[in-house]
């Protein structure tokens, strides 16, 4: 039994989450899709699967066999891609990540000519804030994120930003200005459910404030929008509260600990032969800022 059939099986069961659903998808029997993974297990000498009658997971040398095998298999891939000449133009998949302002703003203005200069790319885009494991999810970037990635991920910087602390005014008004960071404890916070720590406020001069969060979002725009309801103070980057402080819907607490400049990113897998889809992507939106 061919080994590399076996592994792409075994990557199918995983994506697939069960031996019914690879089956189906590869156009064989359910029975097919056991016999190749017992025969990779037995060449292996090691259990890849937990397999009960109701679920299917991963064991732990499982989970580290299936990142390898995803490498190699990529690594195949682009090595063919790469004899083909299919280096000169974008086809496939892009599967991309980017938060909803950065969605908005730059991706989706853009989106129509670059897809008429590469018409056999099909795009996919999650809109969300958090940072995702690019093999599980088979995503090829991650745009707009000023959170640190896996050291193995190439980053680009795409723009600059700085935090702003602020509230609103009737927040203000009602609970008082804070005047010091000490100042900070004495509010209601509202934060980020992807920070960790989620209960500091980091300020420059290495300045770090506890405090207890009475609400978590995973929304950047939705934790400005309840601060702008009065729900507490949000420490947010300037590109989601611009608006809000020039309107005067929110206005910025303490800005002389809030001046230092934060890189946002554009991050993508390491690979010898980077795929024409992400380059194209990459050189095409980069240009932009």
């Amino acid at each position: 039994m061919n080994k590399l059939d076996c592994i792409i099986t075994f990557i199918a069961v995983v994506e697939e989450k069960g031996f019914a659903a690879a089956a189906k998808k590869n156009h064989v029997s359910p029975a097919a899709i056991s016999r190749q993974i017992t025969a990779l297990e037995r060449g292996l000498g090691a259990h890849l699967l937990n397999r009960t009658t109701r679920s299917l997971s991963l064991t732990e040398v499982g989970h580290e066999y299936y990142q390898q095998c995803k490498k190699i298999l990529s690594a195949l891939q682009e090595a063919d891609e790469a004899v083909l000449g299919s280096q000169k133009e974008a086809t496939g998949l892009l599967h991309i990540m980017s938060n909803r302002y950065f969605s908005e703003k730059f991706i989706l203005p853009r989106l129509k000519p670059f897809m008429q200069l590469n018409p056999k790319l099909r795009i996919k885009l999650d809109v969300a804030e958090r940072f995702p494991n690019l093999n599980m999810e088979g995503i090829d970037l991650i745009f707009g994120i000023s959170m640190e990635g896996p050291p193995e991920l190439i980053r680009r910087q795409v723009a600059t930003t700085r935090y702003v602390l602020c509230a609103s005014l009737d927040y203000l008004q009602k609970y008082g200005t804070p005047k010091t960071p000490s100042d900070l404890t004495k509010h209601y916070y509202i934060t980020h459910n992807m920070r960790v720590p989620d209960n500091v406020i980091k300020l420059d001069d290495n300045l770090d404030v506890y405090l207890e969060p009475i609400l978590w979002l995973n929304d950047s725009r939705s934790m400005r929008d309840c601060a702008m309801q009065g729900i507490g103070i949000v420490r947010l980057h300037d590109y989601i509260v611009n608006d809000a402080l020039a309107s005067k819907k929110l206005v910025e607490i303490l800005p002389k600990y809030n001046r230092t400049q934060v890189p946002v990113f554009l991050y993508y897998q390491q690979s010898r032969y980077l795929q024409p889809k992400i380059r194209k992507f990459i050189d095409y939106f980069s240009s932009t800022f």
